[in-house]
């Protein structure tokens, strides 16, 4: 086993870098964003880089990303942020509504959801002003 070793070990001396030149530096970051720009993804996937989100305002303190729009089913799915202190205005559903909350927390007159809570509204619920008191992150899917 000696002689095996040491035989590997005199065919991997090259590689050691002791008379190579350093790696410029950025070169690894370079070389991830070639892949991704490449198309090196899962075939039959998307994805949406958090450093490329567009963010659109809804109202005071509350902003939304779209991450997917599904003409098919007739839904969208957002995440939504709310700054602390953000109401979201009372309304009524036409149709179903999900919400997980990922962060944070989003009252409801005497609901309070917290991070983990998975929220349903039908179509017709109806819901009183939504307050967050240290802000939140939602992730929404809504019919269009």
């Amino acid at each position: 086993m000696r002689h095996d070793a040491e035989g590997w070990q005199a065919k991997l001396a090259p590689l050691d870098g002791a008379e190579s030149e350093p790696v410029p530096p950025g070169s690894f970051e370079r070389i991830l964003a070639r892949i991704d720009e490449q198309g090196m993804l899962l075939p039959g996937t998307a994805t949406k880089r958090a450093a490329d989100a567009e963010w659109r305002q809804h109202s005071d303190g509350i902003t939304y990303r779209v991450l997917k729009v599904d003409e098919r089913l007739k839904r969208r799915t957002l995440l939504v942020k709310m700054q602390p202190g953000a109401i979201l205005k009372s309304h009524s559903h036409r149709f179903e509504e999900e919400c997980l909350v990922i962060e944070g927390d989003l009252r409801y007159g005497d609901l309070v959801l917290r991070a983990g809570d998975y929220h349903h509204a039908w179509a017709g619920a109806h819901h009183a002003d939504g307050i967050t008191a240290a802000g939140c992150l939602l992730h929404v899917v809504i019919a269009i």
